[in-house]
């Protein structure tokens, strides 16, 4: 099925939680998942929202993820705080530690929090915005699994390192909000290609031979998953850096695993999340009347020929938002079709059920 079906926000964070509760994962940490996957479906990540199930689905299955983790706070300071996450599934383990380091922010002013035995976090900025949307600026930032070889190397020994940074939203202006892989692309860009039937363009990715290519088939395998080729970094060298310093801090810092240490989809990675409160500083209200000043400015700055309109970082996934909780989403028929094989899997629905019972069923 390649045609796309039209669904609300609202049904994809159902069939989310439902087929996330079916992995036999708790009613907390399925809701905390839901929400993760949600919103990148609403801001128009799509690589990083219900399509990303069936991969946690294949991490399950190999043991990669621990379906009921005893997560421990191992240490904890007024502005700090240190998890072991027991290998819980990273959408809704990651979305505990930043949690707490907005709590250490409110009471005082700086929070960071860090984990250990993590996985995949899904979309860096879910947890940086929920800091911007309660007026702190949020950090959030990890690993993942080897996909870089360093600049000069061969060998695939680095993850794309995820990260995000958001200011809260001004008076008038919405959040900024910077979130990005540190490669050309990330990863699940590339797995909706192969979804898609697309190709993709040169300087994105290498083949396992080390050689440019545009077919996403040559990255990664579409029935196992296996990742066969590598991504390049972003600017070259200077991505390079960035990786190896978000890896520092999110894994490194606390003792967490990188690289070949990894297994599968990301097992063992570290999280590192960050919440100040603009107060520390100066009130606020000040803070967000710059905020607006500053938005207006770029934003009525003039425009190169043919340029319609000005962005802001996150402001195009700010209007994805407030168009899709308003009118809803096409998601891609293949994802479709996977969402309806994991709930026949599960025996959520009937071997007879199709991709419209899904939704039905939500």
């Amino acid at each position: 099925m390649n045609q796309s079906i039209h669904v609300s926000v609202r049904e994809l964070y159902d069939v989310a939680y439902i087929i996330l509760r079916s992995f036999g994962i708790s009613e907390e940490l399925s809701k905390r998942g839901a929400q993760t996957l949600n919103a990148a479906d609403a801001r128009g990540v799509d690589s990083h929202g219900v399509a990303r199930l069936t991969f946690y689905d294949r991490a399950l299955a190999s043991g990669e993820i621990n379906i009921n983790p005893e997560i421990k706070l191992i240490k904890e300071t007024p502005v700090s705080a240190y998890y072991d996450l027991d290998y819980g599934i990273g959408i809704a383990t990651a979305d505990i530690v930043m949690d707490k380091a907005i709590e250490l922010a409110k009471k005082s002013g700086v929070g960071i929090a860090t984990g250990i035995n993590g996985h995949h976090f899904g979309v860096a900025g879910h947890f940086a915005l929920k800091a911007a949307e309660q007026g702190l600026i949020g950090f959030a930032c990890a690993p993942s699994l080897s996909l870089v070889a360093p600049t000069g190397g061969t060998e695939k020994l680095l993850g794309n390192s995820p990260n995000s940074l958001a200011f809260p939203a001004g008076h008038t202006c919405p959040a900024m909000m910077m979130d990005m892989a540190s490669t050309m692309v990330a990863g699940g860009k590339i797995q909706m290609a192969i979804r898609k039937g697309e190709q993709v363009p040169l300087g994105w990715i290498l083949n396992a031979k080390g050689e440019d290519t545009q077919d996403p088939l040559e990255f990664e395998d579409r029935e196992t998953g296996k990742i066969l080729g590598s991504l390049l970094p972003m600017a070259g060298p200077k991505g390079y850096c960035i990786i190896v310093m978000i890896e520092l801090l999110a894994s490194i810092l606390s003792g967490a695993k990188t690289g070949p240490n990894l297994v599968g989809g990301g097992r063992g990675i570290g999280f590192f999340m960050a919440a100040i409160d603009p107060e520390i500083i100066r009130p606020l209200d000040e803070l967000k009347t710059d905020l607006d000043a500053y938005y207006t400015m770029i934003k009525h700055s003039k425009k190169k020929e043919g340029v319609q309109e000005i962005f802001l970082p996150g402001e195009i996934e700010h209007n994805n938002t407030q168009k899709r909780l308003k009118e809803g989403l096409e998601l891609n028929g293949v994802v479709a079709e996977e969402l309806l094989k994991l709930m026949v899997k599960y025996n959520k629905l009937p071997k007879d059920a199709e991709v419209k019972d899904v939704f039905k069923k939500a």
